[in-house]
């Protein structure tokens, strides 16, 4: 059965590959992609506030939570 092989460079430092045998294992691919993307989003957004807490939607330094 043919597969179908997607390699995508997102970035300077991200690229993803994908394959299937149909555009619907593509389709899911990409979106469960979409999903991991999101979540990594979210993760680094509240990690960056906390270490970079002078950013406009961080905690103040004195709102901070002691260590």
């Amino acid at each position: 059965m043919p597969r179908i092989s997607m390699s995508l460079q997102l970035g300077p430092m991200v690229k993803i590959n994908i394959e299937g045998s149909n555009c619907r294992e593509i389709t899911e691919a990409l979106q469960d992609f979409d999903k991991l993307n999101r979540t990594m989003d979210d993760m680094f957004s509240d990690l960056a506030k906390r270490v970079f807490p002078e950013t406009e939607d961080g905690p103040k330094p004195h709102e901070r939570e002691a260590p």
